[in-house]
């Protein structure tokens, strides 16, 4: 599917409309108990991929001490920045860990621009904005990075996908999309590489990744970049970079093929699960739906301890509501709430959401569906683990 990034966004949907289909010779299309690709999983096949290529343009926002916007406070900290020096930082650090994220399905590429002086009355939206508008013409993106830290009550930054570019490229002071975040990641007393993680969330929200965790709002989980970012920190405390992401964010940016996804059947099944986040198999193994309602399903896959993830406890199976109904989002398009704005929540487990389903007989009864582990072997490419799963009638 790589080579599907020069499609225009038409052409992609029509293909991703074909490919679905392909659904129907893993799911028993025919019959009483057939099953059908979900109109919320079809939003998510719709989806235009994340580009092959990207190039994200550094700014600096150099703050005044003295600054009307209060998500810095009166705190005095000014690091001394370089759009320079970060452009190549993210570029030796930031550019594989997507390389590796993606399966070489996309690659980042930083590139300098330079320093904004914000006025004492102006925000640091503003600043983002002055750094769009000042952005290169082969910039699809820019990150702002603040010289001052935030308060401890305030977000570390945000990432905004702008609006759709119809086209294979699209300018970013066009579509205006963006990410910014402060200075803390950068204190000198995290050494010479910075805290990459929240840059690489962040970043995530601008190729139209949504949270995931206990609710839409919730940074908890430590089972995807796009929540708790730092987790794997925890257990490595020198680490830089953020853990894996979840199976439906790759479907979404065209990072899992469609022929490696599975809906059951409305009675249900048993069914092999290799690692979601490993190589492709095109057989439907890493990523099982079960559907809930037109635009509200469960994914069950199963996470491997190792890569990007190396820091969970254990691998297992992990489930997620998966839901785009209009009324989870503010502003929903066509009565759904697609992309960044749909909910991804973390169930049958309380925060950090490492407890994941292992060994034979280990369950979970959500959403009307009861999904039992049924054992874990090792194939001939790599482990995996069998999954049984059936309506509860509730």
């Amino acid at each position: 599917m790589q080579n599907l990034r020069n499609f225009s966004k038409k052409s992609w949907r029509s293909f991703r409309h074909v490919v679905a289909a392909a659904f129907c010779l893993l799911t028993a299309c025919s019959g009483s108990s057939s099953s059908h690709v979900p109109h919320g999983l079809q939003l998510v096949l719709d989806h235009r991929p994340a580009p092959a290529t990207d190039t994200i343009e550094v700014f600096v926002c150099a703050v005044p001490l003295r600054t009307d916007d209060p998500i810095y406070g009166t705190l005095p900290l000014r690091l001394d920045l370089s759009a320079a020096k970060i452009a190549r930082t993210l570029e030796a650090n930031v550019r594989p860990y997507f390389v590796q994220l993606s399966h070489g399905r996309y690659e980042p590429h930083f590139t300098a621009g330079t320093t904004l002086t914000m006025g004492t009355g102006e925000t640091h939206d503003q600043c983002v904005d002055r750094a769009l508008d000042a952005s290169s013409a082969d910039a699809a993106a820019v990150l702002v990075v603040a010289n001052a830290e935030h308060l401890a009550v305030e977000p570390g930054g945000w990432g905004k996908p702008g609006t759709a570019c119809p086209t294979s490229f699209c300018r970013a002071a066009s579509t205006r999309r963006s990410a910014y975040i402060g200075a803390s990641d950068f204190h000198p007393d995290n050494g010479i590489v910075p805290l990459l993680d929240l840059i690489e969330h962040e970043l995530g929200h601008t190729l139209d990744l949504p949270h995931s965790g206990d609710t839409a709002a919730a940074y908890d989980s430590a089972l995807d970049v796009m929540s708790d970012s730092a987790a794997p920190r925890e257990v490595q405390p020198a680490r830089k970079n953020a853990q894996d992401t979840i199976a439906i964010d790759r479907l979404e940016l065209g990072w899992l093929a469609a022929g490696d996804v599975t809906v059951a059947p409305q009675a249900g099944g048993t069914f092999d699960l290799l690692p979601s986040n490993g190589a492709d198999a095109g057989d439907g193994s890493r990523l099982l739906v079960l559907p809930v309602s037109d635009l509200t399903f469960l994914t069950v896959e199963y996470l491997d301890n190792t890569g990007l993830d190396d820091a969970l406890p254990f691998a297992g199976i992990a489930v997620h509501r998966i839901d785009q109904s209009a009324g989870v989002c503010t502003n929903p398009v066509d009565d759904v709430c697609a992309g960044i704005d749909r909910h991804q929540i973390a169930l049958g487990s309380g925060a950090p959401h490492t407890d994941l389903l292992r060994g034979a007989g280990t369950r979970r009864t959500v959403d009307g569906w009861s999904i039992t582990a049924t054992g874990t072997a090792t194939g001939e490419t790599a482990a995996w683990v069998g999954v049984e799963v059936h309506p509860t009638g509730g």
